[in-house]
């Protein structure tokens, strides 16, 4: 995991671009693009020749053909060496056509990882609103706290001059206790909340040092895109769309890389040889007069023509036209699952918005139907029960417009992945 300082306060914006750079799954995602590139690379160094050297060292003892030809008891020795080179000059188009598969393979890696680093965005942003939620649940609780305080104040103030009996009074301190021990847990998963997201971001530390900034909220009362206006902008250019069409591609040229099995070949070769014999027991010729002597070079052609190679190629292209049907087949389903996403998006978030606008409403209603109560009980005419319903309504509508808010927000940032291209 990567180190945190000694105290770190990032935003929406910054834990995503931090996610995309230490997230295990971006760097896999990385290196897989690094390894399609080394593909595309060896298939273009295939139209370089291949050159090789070779060097040998014998020895013959007892009868044996010397240099000339001649069978002859005689011990010798030889040194061999050669260099040679070998060039394709056709082979039906296969290196070129493999070459643009494997760059419309690169491309569809290009785009999973984009994919990849929205799936991942999106991911963050839910632990990051999770987290945001829970603070303001901590805030609830704070101000419950308060609210309890106050009444218990209320209801020991009104027991002194004897117009509420004791029990009230240790009811209130009671729901006081319960409030600190509501705040005591919102607390926790609090910083359980921001511990998830610092575990996303791979980012190590002391969960206390870590500190997330609010989220701007004014894009929450735009009006929400419809679901086929947002479609119609993102089909072609969503990365799954674009990593499909590019697949397609790949496997159509794969196909021509299988019909090249058909095709003869055309390839150059050209070498040179030399070798120095001793013969042991005799004069022999130096060293450097025998490399003037025995050198030889070659150059030639070399024609190959498929006659029958076990019906290897007929089912390549066969296995090539199967992967093209499964690839046209992934582009469709990719084009109906973006429009199904985009329109459960769209249908969550409309959702969400119609949620948070009535847990609103009903939050501002119970605010002041609570304030009420409270001076009605202060006047000594409500009892501790309705003061209690009330306050209990309070607390659930205030979590209530707190989770709707969140949800709005997450939502409004799912569409915004979609809308971006």
């Amino acid at each position: 995991m990567a180190p945190m300082a000694s105290a770190q306060t990032m935003n929406l914006q910054e834990c995503v671009q931090y996610a995309l750079e230490h997230n295990i799954t971006m760097q896999q995602r990385r290196l897989q693009i690094s390894e399609q590139e080394i593909q595309l690379d060896n298939d273009k160094k295939n139209y370089l020749p291949g050159v090789n050297a070779s060097m040998g060292q014998g020895w013959n003892f007892g009868r044996g053909v010397d240099r000339t030809g001649v069978t002859r008891d005689q011990n010798s020795m030889s040194t061999d060496f050669s260099i040679s080179g070998n060039v394709e000059l056709f082979n039906g188009f296969r290196t070129s056509n493999q070459i643009k598969a494997d760059k419309f393979s690169l491309l569809a890696a290009t785009e999973n990882l984009e994919r990849a680093s929205r799936d991942i965005s999106i991911q963050v942003a839910t632990y990051y609103l999770n987290a945001l939620y829970q603070r303001g649940m901590v805030d609830v609780q704070r101000r419950q706290l308060e609210l309890d305080k106050a009444a218990y104040e209320n209801a020991r103030a009104l027991y002194e001059v004897g117009k509420r009996p004791e029990s009230e009074v240790a009811t209130a301190e009671a729901q006081v206790a319960k409030t600190e021990h509501n705040l005591t847990e919102a607390i926790g998963s609090e910083t359980m909340a921001r511990l998830d997201l610092m575990q996303l971001l791979n980012l190590d530390g002391d969960i206390q040092n870590f500190v997330i900034r609010d989220i701007d909220t004014t894009q929450m009362g735009q009006d929400i895109p419809l679901a086929d206006v947002i479609y119609a902008g993102s089909v072609d250019e969503h990365p799954s769309i674009k990593a499909a069409k590019y697949n397609l591609e790949s496997s159509k040229y794969q196909l021509k890389v299988a019909n090249s099995g058909y095709m003869p070949t055309l390839s150059a070769s050209a070498s040179y040889r030399n070798s120095y014999y001793y013969m042991f027991g005799q004069d022999n010729t130096r060293f450097g007069k025998q490399l003037d002597l025995n050198g030889s070079e070659y150059v030639g052609l070399n024609l190959s023509i498929p006659l029958f190679d076990r019906f290897q190629t007929r089912n390549s292209k066969r296995r090539a036209r199967l992967s093209i049907e499964s690839q046209q087949l992934a582009l469709t389903d990719a084009q109906q699952s973006l429009h199904k996403e985009i329109q459960q998006a769209y249908w969550n978030a409309k959702k969400a918005h119609d949620n948070y606008l009535s847990a609103q409403k009903a939050s501002a209603s119970t605010q002041l139907a609570y304030h009420y109560e409270s001076e009605r009980y202060a006047a000594g005419k409500g009892t501790a029960y309705d003061l209690q319903q009330a306050r209990t309504k309070l607390e659930r509508s205030m979590q209530d417009e707190l989770q709707g808010k969140y949800e709005y927000l997450m939502r409004l940032k799912i569409l915004e992945f979609y809308q971006t291209v």
